[in-house]
Protein backbone atom coordinates (compact mmCIF):
# COMPACT_ATOMS: atom_id res chain seq x y z
CA UNK A 1 0.00 0.00 0.00
CA UNK A 2 1.27 3.45 -0.89
CA UNK A 3 1.29 4.74 2.66
CA UNK A 4 3.50 7.73 1.87
CA UNK A 5 1.14 8.83 -0.90
CA UNK A 6 -1.85 8.52 1.43
CA UNK A 7 0.07 10.38 4.12
CA UNK A 8 0.89 13.29 1.83
CA UNK A 9 -2.77 13.44 0.74
CA UNK A 10 -3.92 13.54 4.39
CA UNK A 11 -1.56 16.42 5.13
CA UNK A 12 -2.73 18.30 2.04
CA UNK A 13 -6.47 18.05 2.77
CA UNK A 14 -5.90 18.81 6.46
CA UNK A 15 -4.20 22.06 5.53
CA UNK A 16 -6.94 22.83 3.00
CA UNK A 17 -9.48 22.45 5.80
CA UNK A 18 -7.43 24.83 7.95
CA UNK A 19 -6.68 22.31 10.69
CA UNK A 20 -3.41 21.91 12.53
CA UNK A 21 -2.30 18.40 13.40
CA UNK A 22 -3.20 19.05 17.02
CA UNK A 23 -6.70 20.31 16.13
CA UNK A 24 -7.42 17.27 13.95
CA UNK A 25 -6.09 14.97 16.68
CA UNK A 26 -8.43 16.56 19.24
CA UNK A 27 -11.44 16.11 16.94
CA UNK A 28 -10.58 12.41 16.46
CA UNK A 29 -9.59 11.69 20.06
CA UNK A 30 -6.01 10.74 19.23
CA UNK A 31 -2.61 12.29 19.89
CA UNK A 32 -0.88 14.84 17.65
CA UNK A 33 1.94 12.31 17.27
CA UNK A 34 -0.51 9.78 15.79
CA UNK A 35 -1.63 12.26 13.14
CA UNK A 36 2.00 13.07 12.36
CA UNK A 37 2.75 9.36 11.83
CA UNK A 38 -0.19 9.09 9.44
CA UNK A 39 1.02 12.01 7.36
CA UNK A 40 4.60 10.74 7.17
CA UNK A 41 3.42 7.31 6.05
CA UNK A 42 4.86 5.48 9.05
CA UNK A 43 1.41 4.33 10.22
CA UNK A 44 -2.04 3.98 8.75
CA UNK A 45 -5.27 5.07 10.48
CA UNK A 46 -7.17 2.31 12.22
CA UNK A 47 -9.91 0.94 9.97
CA UNK A 48 -12.51 1.83 12.63
CA UNK A 49 -11.44 5.49 12.34
CA UNK A 50 -11.63 5.86 8.55
CA UNK A 51 -15.20 7.18 8.47
CA UNK A 52 -14.65 9.80 11.20
CA UNK A 53 -11.36 10.91 9.61
CA UNK A 54 -12.93 11.29 6.18
CA UNK A 55 -15.87 13.23 7.66
CA UNK A 56 -13.52 15.71 9.33
CA UNK A 57 -11.50 16.19 6.13
CA UNK A 58 -14.56 16.21 3.84
CA UNK A 59 -13.28 13.39 1.64
CA UNK A 60 -14.52 9.89 0.86
CA UNK A 61 -12.97 6.63 2.04
CA UNK A 62 -12.24 5.85 -1.62
CA UNK A 63 -10.28 9.12 -1.98
CA UNK A 64 -8.38 8.39 1.23
CA UNK A 65 -7.36 4.90 0.08
CA UNK A 66 -6.52 6.22 -3.39
CA UNK A 67 -4.43 9.01 -1.91
CA UNK A 68 -5.97 11.59 -4.27
CA UNK A 69 -9.17 13.37 -5.19
CA UNK A 70 -11.60 11.41 -7.37
CA UNK A 71 -13.43 13.63 -9.85
CA UNK A 72 -16.99 12.85 -10.81
CA UNK A 73 -19.62 10.68 -9.21
CA UNK A 74 -18.79 7.30 -10.72
CA UNK A 75 -16.03 4.79 -10.07
CA UNK A 76 -15.05 2.17 -12.61
CA UNK A 77 -14.90 -1.54 -11.79
CA UNK A 78 -11.13 -1.34 -11.92
CA UNK A 79 -11.11 1.53 -9.45
CA UNK A 80 -13.51 -0.31 -7.16
CA UNK A 81 -11.42 -3.48 -7.33
CA UNK A 82 -8.26 -1.55 -6.58
CA UNK A 83 -9.84 0.25 -3.64
CA UNK A 84 -11.25 -3.03 -2.29
CA UNK A 85 -7.81 -4.60 -2.43
CA UNK A 86 -6.34 -1.65 -0.57
CA UNK A 87 -9.03 -1.87 2.10
CA UNK A 88 -8.50 -5.63 2.47
CA UNK A 89 -4.78 -5.04 2.70
CA UNK A 90 -5.34 -2.49 5.46
CA UNK A 91 -7.54 -4.94 7.38
CA UNK A 92 -5.04 -7.76 6.97
CA UNK A 93 -2.18 -5.56 8.07
CA UNK A 94 -4.11 -4.45 11.13
CA UNK A 95 -5.17 -8.00 12.01
CA UNK A 96 -1.63 -9.22 11.43
CA UNK A 97 -0.31 -6.64 13.87
CA UNK A 98 -2.92 -7.64 16.42
CA UNK A 99 -2.02 -11.33 16.02
CA UNK A 100 1.65 -10.52 16.45
CA UNK A 101 1.02 -8.41 19.54
CA UNK A 102 -1.22 -11.12 21.02
CA UNK A 103 1.44 -13.77 20.37
CA UNK A 104 4.11 -11.58 21.96
CA UNK A 105 1.85 -11.03 24.98
CA UNK A 106 1.34 -14.80 25.29
CA UNK A 107 5.10 -15.31 25.08
CA UNK A 108 5.70 -12.69 27.77
CA UNK A 109 3.11 -14.23 30.11
CA UNK A 110 4.62 -17.68 29.55
CA UNK A 111 8.13 -16.48 30.33
CA UNK A 112 6.95 -14.59 33.42
CA UNK A 113 5.12 -17.67 34.74
CA UNK A 114 8.11 -19.93 34.09
CA UNK A 115 10.52 -17.46 35.68
CA UNK A 116 8.16 -16.96 38.63
CA UNK A 117 7.88 -20.69 39.30
CA UNK A 118 11.63 -21.17 38.96
CA UNK A 119 12.39 -18.17 41.18
CA UNK A 120 9.93 -19.39 43.80
CA UNK A 121 11.47 -22.86 43.93
CA UNK A 122 15.16 -22.07 43.41
CA UNK A 123 15.54 -19.11 45.73
CA UNK A 124 18.28 -20.13 48.15
CA UNK A 125 21.64 -18.41 47.93
CA UNK A 126 24.35 -20.65 49.41
CA UNK A 127 27.23 -18.23 48.84
CA UNK A 128 27.17 -17.17 52.51
CA UNK A 129 26.70 -19.23 55.67
CA UNK A 130 24.28 -16.66 57.12
CA UNK A 131 21.96 -16.88 54.08
CA UNK A 132 22.07 -20.67 54.19
CA UNK A 133 21.25 -20.78 57.90
CA UNK A 134 18.35 -18.37 57.38
CA UNK A 135 16.96 -20.57 54.58
CA UNK A 136 17.15 -23.72 56.73
CA UNK A 137 15.52 -21.92 59.69
CA UNK A 138 12.67 -20.73 57.43
CA UNK A 139 12.22 -24.24 56.02
CA UNK A 140 12.03 -25.74 59.52
CA UNK A 141 10.04 -22.90 61.11
CA UNK A 142 7.38 -25.30 62.44
CA UNK A 143 10.08 -27.27 64.27
CA UNK A 144 11.55 -24.17 65.89
CA UNK A 145 14.96 -24.97 64.43
CA UNK A 146 17.80 -22.50 64.77
CA UNK A 147 20.49 -23.98 62.56
CA UNK A 148 24.22 -23.57 63.02
CA UNK A 149 25.91 -24.71 59.82
CA UNK A 150 29.03 -26.79 60.54
CA UNK A 151 30.01 -28.59 57.32
CA UNK A 152 28.84 -28.84 53.74
CA UNK A 153 29.60 -31.17 50.83
CA UNK A 154 28.44 -31.10 47.20
CA UNK A 155 28.12 -33.90 44.67
CA UNK A 156 26.40 -33.63 41.29
CA UNK A 157 23.49 -31.23 41.69
CA UNK A 158 23.06 -31.86 45.43
CA UNK A 159 24.37 -29.95 48.42
CA UNK A 160 24.48 -31.63 51.83
CA UNK A 161 24.69 -29.36 54.87
CA UNK A 162 25.41 -30.57 58.40
CA UNK A 163 23.91 -28.34 61.11
CA UNK A 164 23.67 -28.28 64.85
CA UNK A 165 20.43 -27.23 66.50
CA UNK A 166 19.16 -26.99 70.05
CA UNK A 167 17.80 -30.54 70.01
CA UNK A 168 20.65 -32.35 68.27
CA UNK A 169 21.64 -32.27 64.64
CA UNK A 170 20.18 -31.70 61.19
CA UNK A 171 21.22 -32.76 57.70
CA UNK A 172 19.77 -30.44 55.04
CA UNK A 173 19.68 -31.64 51.43
CA UNK A 174 19.41 -29.04 48.65
CA UNK A 175 19.13 -29.29 44.85
CA UNK A 176 20.90 -26.91 42.48
CA UNK A 177 18.92 -25.29 39.68
CA UNK A 178 20.04 -24.38 36.17
CA UNK A 179 21.19 -20.88 37.18
CA UNK A 180 23.15 -21.70 40.32
CA UNK A 181 20.61 -21.12 43.08
CA UNK A 182 19.22 -23.97 45.18
CA UNK A 183 15.92 -25.33 46.45
CA UNK A 184 15.43 -27.25 49.66
CA UNK A 185 14.62 -30.93 49.21
CA UNK A 186 14.43 -32.09 52.83
CA UNK A 187 15.88 -31.81 56.31
CA UNK A 188 16.59 -34.89 58.41
CA UNK A 189 16.87 -34.42 62.17
CA UNK A 190 18.83 -36.73 64.46
CA UNK A 191 19.82 -37.12 68.08
CA UNK A 192 22.47 -39.83 67.55
CA UNK A 193 25.62 -38.69 69.42
CA UNK A 194 28.05 -40.72 67.30
CA UNK A 195 28.39 -41.30 63.52
CA UNK A 196 25.51 -41.76 61.10
CA UNK A 197 25.84 -43.41 57.69
CA UNK A 198 23.24 -42.64 55.04
CA UNK A 199 22.76 -43.51 51.38
CA UNK A 200 21.79 -40.93 48.76
CA UNK A 201 21.13 -41.48 45.06
CA UNK A 202 22.39 -38.63 42.87
CA UNK A 203 22.42 -38.74 39.08
CA UNK A 204 21.66 -42.49 39.04
CA UNK A 205 24.57 -43.33 41.37
CA UNK A 206 24.64 -44.29 45.03
CA UNK A 207 26.67 -42.24 47.50
CA UNK A 208 27.56 -42.80 51.13
CA UNK A 209 27.11 -39.87 53.51
CA UNK A 210 28.96 -40.17 56.82
CA UNK A 211 28.60 -37.42 59.40
CA UNK A 212 29.08 -36.81 63.10
CA UNK A 213 28.60 -33.89 65.49
CA UNK A 214 30.24 -35.15 68.68
CA UNK A 215 33.85 -35.50 69.76
CA UNK A 216 35.22 -39.03 69.38
CA UNK A 217 38.00 -39.29 72.01
CA UNK A 218 40.66 -41.81 71.07
CA UNK A 219 39.03 -42.68 67.73
CA UNK A 220 41.43 -42.76 64.79
CA UNK A 221 39.13 -44.29 62.17
CA UNK A 222 35.51 -45.15 61.55
CA UNK A 223 34.50 -48.22 59.53
CA UNK A 224 31.10 -48.51 57.81
CA UNK A 225 29.96 -52.05 57.05
CA UNK A 226 27.60 -53.58 54.53
CA UNK A 227 24.21 -54.39 56.02
CA UNK A 228 22.59 -57.74 55.43
CA UNK A 229 19.87 -59.70 57.20
CA UNK A 230 19.59 -63.06 55.47
CA UNK A 231 22.83 -64.57 56.80
CA UNK A 232 24.12 -65.28 53.29
CA UNK A 233 27.19 -63.05 53.64
CA UNK A 234 30.48 -64.03 55.31
CA UNK A 235 31.09 -63.11 58.93
CA UNK A 236 32.41 -60.56 59.75
CA UNK A 237 30.77 -58.38 57.07
CA UNK A 238 32.90 -56.64 54.46
CA UNK A 239 33.65 -52.96 55.15
CA UNK A 240 32.08 -50.47 52.79
CA UNK A 241 34.22 -47.53 53.84
CA UNK A 242 37.11 -46.88 56.21
CA UNK A 243 37.52 -43.22 57.11
CA UNK A 244 40.38 -41.56 58.94
CA UNK A 245 39.11 -39.12 61.60
CA UNK A 246 41.10 -35.92 61.79
CA UNK A 247 38.49 -33.73 63.44
CA UNK A 248 34.86 -33.50 64.43
CA UNK A 249 32.26 -32.51 63.44
CA UNK A 250 32.66 -33.86 59.90
CA UNK A 251 30.60 -34.63 56.79
CA UNK A 252 31.93 -36.81 53.98
CA UNK A 253 30.47 -38.08 50.70
CA UNK A 254 31.82 -41.17 48.90
CA UNK A 255 30.72 -43.16 45.87
CA UNK A 256 29.19 -46.55 46.72
CA UNK A 257 29.33 -49.74 44.71
CA UNK A 258 26.02 -50.88 43.22
CA UNK A 259 24.00 -53.14 45.50
CA UNK A 260 25.60 -51.85 48.68
CA UNK A 261 23.42 -51.23 51.71
CA UNK A 262 24.46 -49.60 54.97
CA UNK A 263 22.87 -49.31 58.42
CA UNK A 264 22.51 -45.71 59.68
CA UNK A 265 23.92 -46.53 63.14
CA UNK A 266 26.18 -49.43 62.18
CA UNK A 267 29.56 -47.67 62.34
CA UNK A 268 32.43 -49.21 64.33
CA UNK A 269 35.27 -47.25 65.87
CA UNK A 270 39.00 -48.03 66.08
CA UNK A 271 42.02 -46.44 67.77
CA UNK A 272 45.50 -45.84 66.32
CA UNK A 273 46.53 -49.43 67.09
CA UNK A 274 43.55 -50.82 65.20
CA UNK A 275 41.77 -51.93 68.34
CA UNK A 276 38.02 -51.47 68.33
CA UNK A 277 36.59 -49.00 70.83
CA UNK A 278 33.19 -50.20 72.06
CA UNK A 279 30.26 -47.94 71.35
CA UNK A 280 29.26 -48.02 75.02
CA UNK A 281 32.67 -46.65 75.99
CA UNK A 282 32.30 -43.70 73.61
CA UNK A 283 28.81 -43.01 74.95
CA UNK A 284 29.88 -43.03 78.57
CA UNK A 285 29.41 -39.65 80.21
CA UNK A 286 27.04 -38.37 77.50
CA UNK A 287 23.36 -37.55 77.89
CA UNK A 288 22.45 -40.31 75.45
CA UNK A 289 19.28 -42.11 76.56
CA UNK A 290 19.82 -45.29 74.57
CA UNK A 291 17.60 -44.57 71.56
CA UNK A 292 18.56 -43.05 68.21
CA UNK A 293 16.35 -41.37 65.64
CA UNK A 294 17.14 -40.03 62.19
CA UNK A 295 14.86 -38.38 59.63
CA UNK A 296 11.35 -37.07 59.98
CA UNK A 297 11.92 -33.46 58.82
CA UNK A 298 9.88 -31.57 56.20
CA UNK A 299 10.39 -32.60 52.57
CA UNK A 300 9.70 -30.90 49.23
CA UNK A 301 7.97 -32.32 46.20
CA UNK A 302 9.91 -34.69 43.99
CA UNK A 303 12.83 -32.90 42.25
CA UNK A 304 11.52 -33.68 38.76
CA UNK A 305 8.08 -32.21 39.49
CA UNK A 306 9.31 -28.62 39.13
CA UNK A 307 10.62 -29.32 35.64
CA UNK A 308 7.39 -31.11 34.68
CA UNK A 309 5.40 -28.03 35.72
CA UNK A 310 7.81 -25.79 33.77
CA UNK A 311 7.26 -28.00 30.72
CA UNK A 312 3.47 -27.82 31.09
CA UNK A 313 3.59 -24.01 31.28
CA UNK A 314 5.83 -23.93 28.20
CA UNK A 315 3.47 -26.20 26.23
CA UNK A 316 0.43 -24.08 27.12
CA UNK A 317 2.36 -20.96 26.17
CA UNK A 318 3.36 -22.40 22.79
CA UNK A 319 -0.23 -23.46 22.16
CA UNK A 320 -1.52 -19.92 22.81
CA UNK A 321 1.24 -18.37 20.70
CA UNK A 322 0.40 -20.65 17.79
CA UNK A 323 -3.32 -19.92 18.22
CA UNK A 324 -2.81 -16.15 18.05
CA UNK A 325 -0.47 -16.38 15.07
CA UNK A 326 -2.95 -18.48 13.07
CA UNK A 327 -6.12 -16.70 14.24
Amino acid sequence: MEQEKIGRFLGQVRRERGFTQEQLAQRLGVSQRTVSRWETGRNMPDISMLTALCTQLDITVAELLAGQRIEGETITKTDASDLAERLIGLVRRKNGLRRLLSALAALAVTLVCMAGLYGYEFCIDVSSTAALEAAIDAWCADDGLCADVLERAAVGGRLFVLCRDGQGGCLAVLERGLFGRYRMLRTDHFDEPLCIADMERVGGREYLLTFCLSDLPGVASVVIYDRYDDGSQPDPPAPVSTQRIEKTPFLRVERLAEGTSVAPFGARYFDEAGEEIPRAELLAGTAYDGGSSYGGGPAAAEPWLVYVLEGIIALFGLAFIRYFLTL
